[in-house]
This record gives C-alpha cells, sequence and structure tokens, in this order.
C-alpha cells in the first residue's frame, strides 16, 4: 500500500512564503539595528559613568590638594618649624579656623608627643597613630580615614613633616578634619533614579556612601564587595549580580588611595534599549499576526473557487452534466480552469451521446 505523501496546501505555501518575504528582511534589520544600538548604549553608558567619576575625582582630588597646599606652608613657617607650643598655637587655631571643615591642627614631636594643638585641650600621646609612623619613617605626605576621639565621626588627617630649612625633620604636623564636603560630594552624585558613587579607603573602609541605608557602622568594610574583585571593572562598567538584580559597577583608584565605585542598576541603564527590543518584538508579532490574516484571505480567495471546480468536475465524472460552471467569467487561471472544465464537460456530454446512439443502432 502507497504511503501518503506529505504536503502543503495553498494556504500553506501561501503563508510560508508570506512569512519568508516579510520576517527575513525584518529581522535581519531588527538584529543589525539592535547590534548597533546596544553598542552604542554600551559606549553611552561607560562615557556616562566614566564622567561621573571624573567629576567625583576631580572635586575630591581638588580639595585634597588645596588642604596639602595650606598644610605644607604652614609646616615651614619659622615658628612651627621651632616646635615651641606657644609659638605654634596661634598659627594652629588660624589654620583650623580657616578652613571650616577642619575641627583639629596639630603637631607632634619625633617622640611621638603632643606639642601645640589648636584647641587648647591637654596634650597626649600620638606616636602609635598611622599617620605619625608614616611621616616619621619618611613618608613626604601621610593621609589616614579613622573614627575621631573627639568627634565620634569618621575623620580625615593629612599629616606632612616639619622640616628645618636645611632640610631636617623636627616633627610632624597633621590636621583633622570633617569628611562632610567628601560625603556631600558622593552622596549627592546620582545617576538616574538608581545610580550612586561610594567611597571606600586604602583599606576599603567606606568614607561615604550614595546610599546611606546600605552602611550599618561607621566605616564598614567593604572588602567583599564585588566591584573590588572585578580588574575589569577599572576599564569600563562591568555586570555583577546581586540578589535578584544585574548591577553595572565602574571603579578608580584615586590619588589618595582611596577608591572610587559608581554603579547602577542594569535594568534602568538599559532601559530605552530594551523598550526598543520590546517594540521590535511586537512588530514582528503584529506583522505574523497580519500575515496570517493576509494568508487566510488570499487563501480563501484561492482556494474557494478551486474547491467549487474540483467538486463540479467529481460530479461531471460520474455522469452529472447539467451543472453551471461558476467563475467563467474571470479572467485569470482560475477563470481559465473553469472554462477547461466546461469545454470538458461538453466533451464528455456529447461523447457520452454519440455512444448512446451508437448503441442504440
Amino acid at each position: 500500500m502507497k504511503k501518503p505523501q506529505f504536503g502543503l496546501n495553498i494556504f500553506q505555501k501561501l503563508l510560508l512564503i508570506l512569512l519568508l518575504v516579510t520576517l527575513i528582511p525584518l529581522i535581519s534589520l531588527w538584529y543589525i539595528n539592535s547590534k548597533d544600538a546596544r553598542h552604542d548604549m554600551d559606549a553611552h553608558i561607560a562615557a556616562t559613568m566614566i564622567a561621573t567619576a571624573n567629576t567625583i575625582e576631580t572635586g575630591i582630588v581638588g580639595w585634597d590638594n588645596t588642604n596639602v597646599r595650606a598644610l605644607r606652608q604652614i609646616s615651614r613657617i619659622d615658628d612651627i618649624t621651632s616646635m615651641q607650643a606657644e609659638k605654634q598655637n596661634p598659627i594652629l587655631k588660624a589654620l583650623t579656623e580657616t578652613y571650616e571643615y577642619s575641627f583639629l591642627s596639630l603637631t607632634i614631636g619625633l617622640n611621638g608627643e603632643n606639642v601645640g594643638r589648636s584647641d587648647d585641650k591637654p596634650t597626649t600621646y600620638y606616636g602609635e597613630r598611622g599617620y605619625v609612623q608614616a611621616v616619621l619613617k619618611g613618608a613626604p605626605i601621610s593621609r589616614e580615614v579613622l573614627l575621631s576621639k573627639t568627634t565620634g565621626k569618621p575623620s580625615y588627617v593629612l599629616a606632612e613633616p616639619i622640616r628645618k630649612t636645611h632640610g631636617e625633620v623636627v616633627g610632624v604636623i597633621a590636621m583633622v578634619m570633617n569628611l562632610t564636603d567628601i560625603s556631600k560630594t558622593v552622596v549627592d552624585t546620582k545617576l538616574g533614579e538608581t545610580g550612586y558613587a561610594i567611597l571606600l579607603d586604602p583599606s576599603n573602609k567606606v568614607i561615604a556612601h550614595g546610599r546611606p541605608e546600605k552602611v550599618k557602622t561607621a566605616l564598614q568594610d567593604f572588602s567583599n564587595h564585588p566591584a573590588l574583585g572585578l580588574e575589569s571593572a577599572s576599564d569600563r562598567p562591568v555586570q555583577y549580580k546581586e540578589s535578584d538584580k544585574n548591577i553595572l559597577t565602574f571603579k578608580r583608584k584615586l590619588p589618595q588611595g582611596w577608591t572610587l565605585i559608581v554603579e547602577q542598576d542594569y535594568n534602568e541603564a538599559y532601559a530605552s534599549l530594551k523598550q526598543m527590543e520590546a517594540d521590535a518584538r511586537n512588530l514582528i508579532l503584529v506583522t505574523i499576526a497580519l500575515v496570517f490574516g493576509i494568508a487566510f484571505l488570499i487563501g480563501k480567495q484561492l482556494t474557494r473557487p478551486i474547491n467549487e471546480l474540483t467538486a463540479i468536475a467529481a460530479e461531471l465524472s460520474s455522469g452529472k452534466f447539467d451543472l453551471e460552471i461558476p467563475q467563467t467569467e474571470r479572467s485569470d487561471e482560475i477563470g481559465a480552469l473553469a472554462l477547461a472544465i466546461q469545454r470538458m464537460g461538453i466533451s464528455i456530454q456529447m461523447a457520452m451521446d454519440r455512444l448512446r446512439k451508437k448503441n442504440a443502432e
């Protein structure tokens, strides 16, 4: 027994052709545009995050350089190099008053003992402090972020050596400052609705965070932050997953040894691209629906007369000749087929008539 062969009917063939003709160019165009759009979006996001980091860095470095120059100039004054408290204190007070974010200026001798200070409080021993030890060991400048015993808040200490005219180090001068200005710069930085910045000290403790609710304690250790483990995040924004969200992150090492991190929610950063892709998918779905509709209508117009003529041809083959042949007025192939069936019916009827006459004789 011969197995039935698989084949497509006219509607299916028409639908397939229309889908190929419409969807192949449309999907190809969408793919090319989507690829170009993603490349442009990647470049735009990278430029935005890098520009944000540049702005913050410029503010921090400018603020820090101002303090360094001020401290360096003060350290060269004779009254400061004298290492005598009565001569140093007026200058230290003037320094603190001039820079409103500074709340303490002091000098420390080579033995670690406090000599002069701007707040008239009793002197104390500072030899164990990291910034003092760094300067005494030869560092031209020392920076440290710590919890101030005076205010109980994170503070920034800037220290430099006090040198005599011939270069001999005779002590250390330090200025202790609130981080209000720096924190404000970081906290006020926004990227859309979800973007923010983080500033970490050299030991990866938080100096300032654009999302304060994520910081539980002062100078919280952020050594496990994903951005710190992503080397490529120093060159361009890189994606990492946090809970159920994808985050874009970019980091930069500042001259002070601090780490600046700029982050933004991936979905927000790529929202316009996602919307474009969604619109493209919707357009493709609408196109498919239209193709189905058009194929159905055209298919019906083609298959209905063909089916009618097929049924008529079947009846003619069974000897029914008193039939009205439709579609003969059409000027297309279906009209030609109808005329051919009409002529075939007449020919069969004439042949049958001749056969009956012959049999009658």
